[in-house]
């Protein structure tokens, strides 16, 4: 019936200009907000599955949603749900077997008195006539498609959910790691399910965006890179094509697919920036920091077990995301003070306006405190970790590794070698050092087989000094196209990079520069090497200089050191939209765990 026709992209003709909704959160806020507000007044339940309950976290807090007369948000595969058949039902849901499974169930026991479908991506015909069968009361009021089929995590930040939500422990899958990491080894048929469910991500992200088909560049020496560009490629020409914007005049947007092959040294750097220190060392996860575990040191507040990190919804953060160490104990003493000051004029009171003041404000205060106690109760324990485990000297060296171009291997071997044999530097930390060595100077295998010795000696496992061999399997000379280190550069260009270096860096710590950054730059000189990162054959070649998007996806997951460059890419591009995105937001430990499975896997 005319019920299931499809609406693509809830547009309403009150589609503001794209100009003005350039971030992802605000596209992310303004869908659901319409799918809400489509439901037309009166009682309302948001039902969810395990994908979109997680964009909706990361796009709205719980109070925000409530105040839409939205009563409650439910799992739609909870069996146990009450009849409210006077509420409306508003499903967002992806267009998942077990999502259709789990509406079909509904349709033949209505729990609601309506329901209005909204899909994360394009639904299949077939779907829509088996819904159309299931719904023998004529329930389903509105089928529509709005293109949100990835996690939002900052403005230009998105991630695909390859593997935590898919499953988890329950699967059959045996390790959390992204197939992508874990490839040639991965089973073939994992890898190309995460692979599609990777280009579903793209496309949605597209069709969000409202663009032309894209123009798509990838990194050649990666099979997994390959794959992601020619599916992209037939899903967006060949299958969906009638979805994309045709006006004449404008420009196809740019994909560039990278593998984490291309770059294995950024994600083992320790890291001195808010957000990027916050998730080395504590873990950020769908923008919540789980601060219960037992090996958290410092005291936590009883409800601040769990807490969000997220730029849209925190001032404080979103001033002081990409600030550095240093200036952080600073930043967060003024904050406390200006807390103190504020706290000082409620606790005057001489008359009843006085109690009216502080009752009215007193709920912003309560959230103003909230929030001062998160912040320091997370520097207490960075500033702790850092400290106890002698981070600042091991940092000076791997920055040193991954910066210094005329670095040789004799002259920096001493020094990780007594980090080594530090006993309050930890173990992971050991061997990234080794790890950076084995990238760096890969043509002195001798000296890294010595420091693999010297690892075990001083006790650290057999299952984690493998990981020096793997991450050059994973990431060696032959794995990549580009020289990370700088040594291929002609002279003149190495010393005006040093010289750079001098006025440019705001300290030896966060010196660093992804590769991305290189990458970038010599797109938009038109220099990017086709050799080494091709254009898909069948798509159209786009000069990056005139492009209007850019999008960077790196296949096994972005770190959030890229996403600082993104940032500031952003603000140096005002007419560029870029956005980055990757299998998930990966820290060292997460990266060391993946080439750990990779290793096992290697040995079946």
């Amino acid at each position: 019936g005319a019920r299931f026709s499809r609406d693509r992209g809830g547009d309403d003709g009150d589609d503001r200009s794209l100009a003005t909704m350039t971030t992802l959160p605000e596209l992310a806020r303004d869908y659901v907000q319409k799918m809400i507000s489509r439901a037309g007044p009166g009682a309302k339940v948001v039902l969810v599955d395990a994908d979109t309950k997680n964009f909706l976290s990361l796009v709205y807090s719980q109070t925000e949603v409530l105040k839409q007369e939205v009563f409650l948000v439910e799992r739609i595969d909870n069996e146990t749900v009450e009849k409210l058949m006077h509420m409306k039902a508003v499903c967002f849901l992806r267009p998942s077997y077990s999502s259709l499974r789990a509406v079909t169930r509904h349709l033949r026991d209505p729990k609601f008195g309506e329901y209005h479908l909204f899909y994360t991506n394009s639904v299949r015909d077939s779907y829509l006539q088996d819904l159309a069968q299931a719904d023998a009361q004529e329930l389903v009021k509105q089928v529509h498609e709005y293109y949100a089929d990835y996690m939002v995590l900052d403005a230009h930040l998105f991630t695909v959910p390859t593997h935590e939500s898919r499953g988890g422990p329950d699967s059959g899958r045996v390790h959390q790691a992204c197939s992508f990491l874990c490839a040639p080894h991965v089973d073939r048929q994992e890898l190309l399910g995460d692979v599609d469910r990777t280009v579903e991500a793209l496309a949605a992200l597209l069709l969000s965006l409202k663009v032309r088909k894209p123009c798509i560049r990838y990194q050649r020496s990666s099979d997994v890179a390959f794959q992601i560009a020619e599916s992209l490629y037939r899903l967006t020409y060949c299958q969906s094509e009638g979805l994309f914007a045709t006006e004449r005049g404008s420009i196809e947007p740019v994909v560039l697919v990278l593998d984490r092959t291309s770059d294995p040294v950024t994600p083992l750097l320790t890291q001195w920036t808010y957000q990027a220190m916050v998730h080395d060392l504590l873990g950020i996860r769908n923008n919540r920091v789980d601060l219960s575990s037992k090996k958290i040191a410092t005291k936590v507040p009883q409800d601040q077990k769990q807490v969000v990190l997220s730029s849209q919804q925190d001032d404080f953060f979103r001033a002081q995301l990409y600030n550095n160490y240093g200036d952080l104990g600073i930043e967060i003493k003024n904050l406390v003070d200006d807390f103190q000051e504020a706290s000082k004029m409620n606790h005057n009171i001489q008359s009843i306006e006085d109690m009216q003041r502080f009752v009215e404000n007193y709920p912003e205060f309560r959230s103003k405190q909230g929030n001062v106690s998160k912040h320091v109760t997370l520097m207490t324990e960075l500033s702790r970790l850092v400290e106890e485990g002698n981070m600042m000297s091991a940092s000076e060296i791997e920055q040193e590794i991954a910066c210094n171009t005329t670095l040789r291997a004799s002259s920096v071997y001493n020094e990780v070698s007594d980090l080594i044999r530090d006993h309050k530097l930890g173990e992971d930390h050991k061997i990234k050092l080794a790890m950076l060595f084995a990238l760096r100077f890969e043509r002195d295998a001798e000296m890294t087989s010595r420091l693999i010795s010297e690892l075990i000696d001083v006790g650290v496992p057999v299952s984690k000094t493998n990981l020096v061999r793997e991450v050059l399997d994973y990431g060696g000379q032959g794995k990549r196209d580009e020289d990370l280190f700088g040594g291929g550069k002609s002279l003149l260009s190495r010393a005006t990079g040093s010289l750079k270096g001098l006025k440019g860096v705001d300290n030896v710590y966060t010196q660093h520069q992804p590769l991305i950054a290189s990458l970038t730059e010599q797109m938009f000189k038109g220099r990017l090497k086709e050799t080494d990162y091709p254009y898909h054959a069948q798509v159209p070649k786009v000069d990056a200089k005139q492009a209007k998007e850019l999008i960077i996806f790196v296949a096994g997951g972005v770190t959030y050191e890229e996403s600082k460059f993104v940032a500031s890419m952003q603000q140096q591009y005002p007419n560029l939209r870029v956005f980055l995105g990757g299998n998930g937001v990966l820290n060292s430990g997460q990266f060391l765990e993946g080439l750990g499975a990779r290793h096992r896997m290697s040995q079946r």
